[in-house]
């Protein structure tokens, strides 16, 4: 049987994402399917995100080459990414997909916010359901929250694919979305109300796509990058 390693376009991945594919490999044709989405978790496939050129650094710093180097290979991953989760899943659509990324994130968000560990399970990995569960506990009382607005549409930034093995392919898609929300602790039953804050988040979906039956599951959320905090500050002065 040929080697199996999780590998991404151009590269090959780290020795431990490679034994955590081999391992969960087995798992994969050992457990029930049922179990099996519920279970494996596959790492981050990236976490590059492209920052706009006004933000790059020039072209004629070594800082500069390096991230045109660096811009160029991430692109051709893109690409390739692109065209295997479009072969995979017929009729993916980037702008459907960026669409459903929001309502999930406002319902895990409701979910969240109500202290509903159960759905957290259903919606995210163990790793993030754990770390909402854990945030539920240390927290005093449910929180009311509310979507009040989309300050800017929901947009991919990132289409990642990974391949297992032969018949075995994931697929990582990071959105980026922009929101007004209000979060306020629920005081004696009563709905409270609050000034909405601007949210902005980076979030990480992934699922098998050479599976029908597997579904898309929040896998976590990347830090805000520097840039897209300061393309925020310029654009409220």
């Amino acid at each position: 049987m040929a080697s199996v390693g999780l590998r991404f376009f151009g590269q090959r991945a780290p020795l431990h994402l490679r034994l955590v594919g081999r391992l969960n490999l087995v798992r994969y044709y050992s457990q029930p399917r049922l179990d099996h989405f519920a279970v494996n978790e596959y790492g981050l496939l990236s976490s590059y995100l492209p920052a706009p050129w006004r933000y790059r650094p020039s072209i004629f710093t070594r800082a500069g080459l390096e991230s045109v180097r660096t811009g160029v290979m991430e692109t051709f991953r893109e690409m390739f990414s692109y065209v295997l989760m479009k072969y995979h899943l017929s009729g993916w659509s980037k702008r459907a997909f960026a669409t459903q990324a929001e309502v999930m994130c406002e319902a895990m968000n409701e979910a969240f916010a109500e202290g509903n560990v159960k759905t957290l399970g259903t919606m995210c990995f163990p790793s993030m359901a754990a770390s909402l569960k854990n945030d539920i506990k240390r927290r005093k009382s449910a929180l009311d929250w509310r979507k009040v607005r989309s300050v800017e549409a929901p947009k991919i930034v990132q289409i990642r694919c990974g391949r297992l093995a032969s018949n075995l392919t994931i697929g990582q898609v990071v959105v980026r979305i922009d929101q007004e929300q209000v979060a306020t602790p629920r005081a004696l039953g009563a709905r409270s109300s609050g000034s909405p804050v601007r949210v902005t988040e980076y979030v990480v979906f992934q699922r098998i796509v050479s599976d029908p039956a597997s579904p898309w599951r929040i896998f976590c959320k990347l830090g805000v990058p520097k840039w897209d905090q300061a393309a925020a500050v310029s654009k409220t002065k």
